[in-house]
């Protein structure tokens, strides 16, 4: 029995490994790190199932519960399930449940009332080979399960074991879950010392998640200040960077902040000593989000300002579009839509509010997921476009 739990640790803490090492994007490439979306109350989901017992010793038969004429009239028993899980990462998690069933083995004609808590680590394998998709309607999760406490004829015991888990969502929070799995333990729990005894249970139930649902990664800013200083010298040098160019400037701005902040500078030298404005309002101004965000950042609205005070505000005559974006490559169509109009929202009152220009000299619209540039992090934007 020892082994059997010494076994079955080592395999889990492989799979836990292999779950995090396998957790792919939405473009497919591996990713890691913490999530914005796991705290402590993210991401639980209770159950509670009916299960359809059954009992084996040796070689595997037909138990006599499902037998005419024994004490259970139709041949029929049920067990009851509850359990709550949490998932630590799309890729596993840890469930904790009670189990109560009563099962019936010819021809001792033995009744057994058999409860036991258990913990399971689950491996969510949909997860694992394709990455997290937030509508994935059906799931699929194997696991491997220590049963520190089980009770039946009055002794108590311990076993270990492994089944499948299966959900099929029908809603944000509602599913139902399928269960097949055993337990293995030893023969004391019935009064017969020198066997063992497998344990089996088919489930089906209801699921209820908890907080929050999904899972958002925590994102790095570096490449939004890179696209950031990118627009900024396109504006001022009336021309687009070479590779050479913006990959030096990616570089810079990864290595210190200061890099950003010499951008700046140097923009603020060249619109300061140029004559003709009326080139620079060819050029779109483009304010770049966090994923998930409709609020700027402190450094990037003041960027996004700074150009605004120097180059629209001095073209009392020209007219703008104002358009909001989202990237495809992550959340739903419809919360895309909402961050969308949402950024644009929030770009026009800057513009007019708090920079006091004529707010007729925009024109807004949101344009939900939009991909115009290669990389998900350049889309999560607001372009503002002369007419």
């Amino acid at each position: 029995m020892k082994k059997l739990i010494v076994f079955a640790a080592a395999l889990l803490v492989s799979i836990a490994a292999f779950a995090q090492e396998t957790n792919r994007d939405a473009d497919g490439n591996k990713v890691f790190g913490p999530y914005e979306t796991n705290k402590f109350a993210d991401n639980w989901v209770i159950g509670l199932g009916w299960n359809f017992p059954s009992t084996t010793s040796g070689p595997l038969w037909i138990p006599g519960v499902w037998q005419v004429g024994r004490p259970f009239k139709n041949g029929f028993a049920l067990g009851a399930e509850l359990f709550a899980l949490k998932w630590i990462e799309p890729c596993y998690g840890v469930r904790f449940g009670w189990t109560g069933m009563q099962t019936y083995r010819a021809p001792e004609d033995d009744i057994w009332n058999l409860n036991y808590a258990h913990v399971d680590i689950m491996w969510n394998i949909c997860n694992a080979w394709w990455g997290y998709k937030e509508g994935r309607k059906f799931e699929v999760s194997p696991y491997l399960s220590l049963a520190p406490f089980m009770r039946a004829n009055k002794v108590l015991g311990t076993g270990a074991g492994a089944g499948i888990y299966a959900t099929l969502r029908f809603s944000e929070r509602w599913g139902m879950f399928g269960d097949l799995g055993g337990i293995l333990s030893d023969g004391k729990l019935i009064g017969h010392l020198n066997d063992t005894y497998n344990f089996w249970k088919a489930e089906l139930g209801l699921t209820y998640a908890l907080g929050r649902t999904n899972w958002t990664r925590k994102a790095t800013t570096v490449a939004a200040y890179t696209a950031a200083v990118a627009a900024a010298k396109a504006a001022a040098d009336q021309a687009a960077a070479d590779k050479d160019a913006a990959e030096a400037a990616k570089n810079a701005a990864q290595d210190n902040e200061k890099a950003l902040a010499d951008e700046n500078a140097k923009l603020k030298d060249e619109l300061a000593n140029s004559h003709n404005y009326g080139d620079l309002f060819d050029e779109p101004i483009v304010a770049y989000f966090e994923i998930g965000q409709a609020k700027l950042t402190a450094k990037e609205k003041e960027h996004v300002k700074y150009v605004a005070k120097n180059i629209i505000a001095r073209g009392e005559n020209v007219q703008f579009t104002l358009s909001g974006n989202a990237d495809s490559k992550t959340g739903s169509k419809k919360r895309n839509q909402q961050l969308s109009e949402q950024r644009a929202d929030y770009v026009y009152k800057m513009m007019t509010e708090e920079l006091g220009i004529d707010g007729s000299r925009f024109t807004v619209k949101a344009n939900g997921a939009n991909d115009i540039f290669d990389s998900p992090e350049l889309n999560r934007a607001v372009i503002i476009e002369k007419q």
